[in-house]
């Protein structure tokens, strides 16, 4: 068995575990009913270049909208994603990459960065809406680039021009790629990787990013204008903006947020923002249970269950 087929064994098994609470008419069941019967015939139709992506489908909820794929589709966007993860340019200093250590090991590193004393300045910011406005075309040249499989490219392709079905109207975004998708973090990843390189190769500071998140420690002033008037060229390039909301520049005596964590010369706490998201999902949760006729048992059950979940974040994020 090669990595191909490896791989696609690994992804029906990623499939099953995400899609384990759908309901009882998802097409993810009707999928695994007839595997044993079509799984190796899709594969086949993968791997020679004919498969086609469905258009995604828009669900409305009570108190919210989201698109899906469908589960065959999340299925072979998975494959594609185990099959280039390896291919594509993903460099150390971009921590939401499987292997990067994830938000835990990069909140530790930019405390030992501060415990070191030797940044007093900080430039914290993020892109207002990365997914939403990235283009296309140059994430499909910069694939191409890497990924010399047809097949491949050619479903990577199909995802970067999606569609997107609203109760029979079809209608294809001309700018960004779908969230909700295992091969977006990867995506996300590579078309920043020049960024990353570019920071990662600056003596005397220290930067780091999650996903579309940047946080940049200097030791001078002079160096904390200059690391800013580049970073934003380079989204500039790329047709992005930073999010106001959400970008922090001075002194780090001041304080700033980092994935949820607050930092201080003097120690770490958990960021109003995340304070505020966690009240704000709570109040959800009741709300949700409300609108469902849920019993006050069973709401209470749903908040306990997240509270759990908000406690283990919080002692592993915090050490």
């Amino acid at each position: 068995m090669n990595k191909a087929e490896r791989d696609w064994l690994v992804a029906y098994v990623w499939l099953g575990k995400r899609r384990r609470h759908a309901s009882p008419n998802a097409d993810v069941w009707h999928l695994r009913f007839h595997w044993p019967q079509q799984g190796e015939a899709l594969y086949q139709q993968v791997r020679g270049g004919n498969y086609r992506l469905q258009p995604m489908q828009l669900y409305r909820g009570h108190d919210r909208s989201w698109v899906q794929w469908c589960a065959q589709d999340a299925l072979v966007l998975k494959w594609v994603a185990l099959q280039v993860e390896n291919r594509l340019p993903m460099h150390e200093r971009c921590a939401h990459i499987k292997g990067r250590g994830g938000g835990r090991q990069s909140v530790n590193e930019v405390w030992r960065a501060l415990a070191s004393g030797d940044f007093p300045f900080v430039y914290r910011t993020d892109i207002r809406g990365y997914y939403r406005h990235i283009r296309k075309e140059q994430l499909l040249s910069l694939v191409r680039q890497h990924v010399d499989d047809p097949a491949l490219t050619d479903l990577v392709e199909q995802y970067l021009y999606y569609s997107v079905e609203d109760g029979g109207d079809i209608f294809t975004p001309d700018k960004g790629i779908c969230r909700g998708c295992a091969l977006s973090p990867l995506m996300g990843a590579a078309l920043l990787y020049h960024v990353d390189g570019h920071f990662a190769a600056v003596r005397g500071i220290f930067y780091a990013r999650y996903m579309d998140d940047f946080v940049l420690l200097t030791r001078t002033r002079w160096q904390l204008r200059r690391c800013v008037k580049h970073l934003h060229e380079f989204f500039n390039q790329g047709g992005f903006e930073t999010h106001p909301d959400k970008t922090q520049l001075g002194r780090i005596e001041h304080g700033f947020d980092w994935l949820g964590v607050w930092f201080t010369p003097t120690g770490t706490s958990i960021a109003p923002r995340a304070l505020e998201n966690h009240r704000a999902q709570r109040l959800l949760l009741y709300e949700q249970a409300r609108r469902r006729g849920l019993s006050a048992t069973d709401a209470n059950a749903r908040v306990q269950a997240y509270l759990i979940r908000w406690n283990i974040w919080v002692m592993q994020i915090l050490g």
